[in-house]
């Protein structure tokens, strides 16, 4: 068959013009350098202060931020322009405290019952003993947006900071803590009929007390025992600067209604907890500093309950389990284990820090003015399933304010990190670290917090960093806030989760997240993730979940949503989710839950479709050349057939 030149200099013209011009079809990446890179302040760079809070205010799509200024007076919410990559610099709200108070906690959540972020503030007075607390409630006007209220006085709390819960069951956020006028008692602040009533808890043990709360205090209200109803971690002071622990476990037909189920010392010197599924066996963990005398280490509490099932063997008789310990299927993952262990005590997981960095102490209490615990942050920067770390330590021979901050990447035990920090021969599931090198972490000094964000949800963990002002200008709350992008490759797939009481209210406190994978070695693991687990003193959780599913090859095949209601029923169950998107449920319904399912898309869309594209506009050329030969072909078997005749006429 023979083309026409001229076609088939039509036909390379259009498969090659496309693929030239390919990269101008769409604008270059922001960040084109791989790896992590500096974002700068994004909007924020005139803003001095402290980052208090993030939720969902001025949009349902972008996290917003809630700033306590420098003078700690007021707290403004930025909202994030998704346009311009930044924080708008002019707040969308401001409220301020009475003059001679001061700030010193802020929470966002939904304490008036209406399923809109409200703002709790926390403020306490240059002698006072106690904890002035004031709500501004969210106010939504005919077009959507959102206002404040004037503020609405609750009763005061001793100096321990209130822990925001869901002990109700109503999806909506109470108090708990110690009423100023009680002290020793711990009790409900509970909103009743336009009004915030102070009330008890009923929490049954045998001999235990209830537990004094420590100040400061990381405790948290996350599922404990694996039912996927958000339980009590309650950090509690112990006496001669000694912190122990209490677990209260959530009976699911009653509300307002704990059961005791373990108590622990912590180890001296112990800073604030976190909590966070580390080795993926589908348990919420807890990870904490401490430091003795001049040498700090990260502990791991593993928490040990009933294993995955191991699929089932095939043979000649049919299908048979091998083992014949209790299991949890993968089909019931919310099914409780009461006998759940708390590997505390000499069983703790001890990394010394000076073996993952050249430092031998961590940061442990922000003093550079309000003192404010530093956790250890817990995130997947990675997406391999595998909460990586990120810590402050101190140099030695550093300078007021002075700190280093270090990424750590989560490994596996075994092979050649058997006798790396943190395994153990009888721990085949425990996991250690390794510090990310050379990265522009490495040149950043007088970073007092960090956390992890995910900056406009692309589906990326950045850092969020707070330093001290220059000294010419440092003044003892203001902090410098700036970003690091988490602009690494990584061949592994996310998913966010995100409960709510309604599309554009305020996060559900304490929900719950379980599924199982299939990992490349066709191994199925368990994830557990928590909802804002910890709210107090500066916890800066996310109002979503964000966890890494690895390098999977499928689906999720059934993901488990638990919330704190206490009625049927109890969880929700969806089967089939598409990695690398976002889950968000409503569970408003008296027996209903609404879900959505927001599909994030990959950057090579685009240059996949005009691949795409151009492979049918060359199919097309090919059946439009092939066509027009056929139809020549034809009207030359004619005219050769009517010369044939006309020839035999002759």
């Amino acid at each position: 068959m023979r083309i026409e030149p001229l076609l088939l200099l039509l036909l390379v013209v259009a498969v090659a013009a496309p693929c030239a011009h390919a990269w101008r079809l769409w604008p270059p990446k922001r960040f084109a350098e791989e790896g992590l890179v500096r974002a700068g302040a994004l909007g924020l760079g005139d803003v001095r202060g402290q980052v208090a809070a993030w939720s969902y205010f001025s949009s349902t799509r972008f996290l917003d931020v809630w700033i306590v200024d420098a003078l700690r007076q007021s707290v403004s919410v930025h909202a994030w322009d998704h346009a311009h990559f930044q924080f708008n610099a002019k707040p969308v709200a401001r409220v301020s405290v009475p003059d001679g108070l001061h700030i010193v906690d802020a929470v966002v959540a939904d304490y008036t019952h209406d399923g809109h972020a409200d703002l709790l503030v926390m403020a306490e007075g240059p002698t006072s003993t106690t904890l002035s607390l004031y709500l501004w409630a969210a106010v939504v006007a005919h077009d959507g947006s959102q206002t404040l209220a004037p503020p609405i006085t609750l009763p005061a709390s001793t100096r321990a900071h209130p822990l925001t819960i869901d002990a109700t069951g109503a999806l909506a956020a109470d108090l708990l803590g110690h009423v100023a006028s009680d002290p020793t008692t711990l009790s409900l602040w509970h909103y009743a009929q336009d009004a915030f009533v102070t009330e008890t808890l009923a929490m049954h043990s045998n001999s235990t007390p209830p537990c004094q709360l420590a100040h400061p205090h990381s405790s948290a209200h996350v599922d404990m025992n694996g039912d996927c109803l958000a339980d009590l971690f309650l950090v509690c002071d112990a006496g001669r600067g000694r912190l122990s622990y209490q677990v209260w476990t959530a009976r699911r037909d009653a509300p307002q209604t704990y059961d005791l189920a373990r108590v622990g010392d912590l180890p001296p010197g112990t800073g604030a907890l976190s909590f966070a599924d580390m080795n993926r066996d589908g348990t919420i963990d807890v990870v904490f500093p401490a430091c003795e005398r001049d040498r700090c280490y990260i502990h791991i509490a593993y928490n040990e309950q009933v294993p995955l099932c191991a699929p089932e063997r095939r043979g000649l008789w049919g299908a048979h389990n091998t083992s014949a310990e209790r299991c949890r299927d993968a089909a019931q993952l919310c099914t409780p284990d009461d006998s759940f262990v708390l590997r505390d005590g000499p069983d703790l997981v001890r990394i010394p820090i000076d073996a993952l960095t050249s430092d031998r102490r961590l940061l442990l209490v922000d003093d550079m003015g309000a003192s404010q615990p530093v956790p250890v942050r817990v995130g997947d920067y990675n997406l391999d399933g595998y909460p990586d770390l990120a810590v402050l330590t101190v140099p030695r021979g550093a300078a007021p304010g002075e700190t280093r901050v270090h990424l750590l990447e989560s490994r596996p035990c075994g092979g050649a990190s058997s006798a790396a920090p943190g395994c153990a021969p009888g721990g085949p599931e425990h996991r250690t670290f390794a510090r990310v090198r050379r990265s522009v972490l490495d040149r950043e000094a007088y970073v007092r917090s960090v956390a992890f964000i995910d900056l406009d949800e692309d589906g990326t963990l950045d850092l969020m960093l707070q330093s001290l002002p220059p000294v010419t200008t440092r003044a003892s709350a203001a902090r410098v806030v700036s970003f690091v992008r988490n602009n690494d490759f990584h061949d592994a797939f996310f998913l966010k989760a995100l409960s709510q009481r309604r599309a554009d209210g305020s996060a559900l406190l304490g929900a719950s997240y379980k599924f199982a994978v299939l990992d490349p070695n066709g191994v199925r693991r368990a994830q557990q993730v928590a909802q804002q687990a910890q709210t107090a003193y500066g916890a800066l959780p996310t109002p979503y979940a964000f966890f890494g599913l690895g390098r999977t090859n499928n689906y999720v095949e059934s993901l488990f949503v638990g919330s704190t209601r206490r009625r049927a029923p109890a969880h929700l169950v969806l089967e089939g989710v598409v990695p690398n998107s976002e889950v968000r449920v409503y569970p408003s319904g008296a027996d209903t839950w609404r879900r959505e399912l927001l599909l994030h898309p990959a950057d090579w869309i685009p240059y996949v479709a005009l691949a795409l594209g151009t492979l049918l506009a060359l199919l097309a050329a090919m059946i439009w050349m092939l066509d027009r030969h056929e139809k020549h072909e034809d009207e030359r078997e004619r005219r050769r057939a009517v010369h044939a005749i006309n020839f035999d006429a002759l």
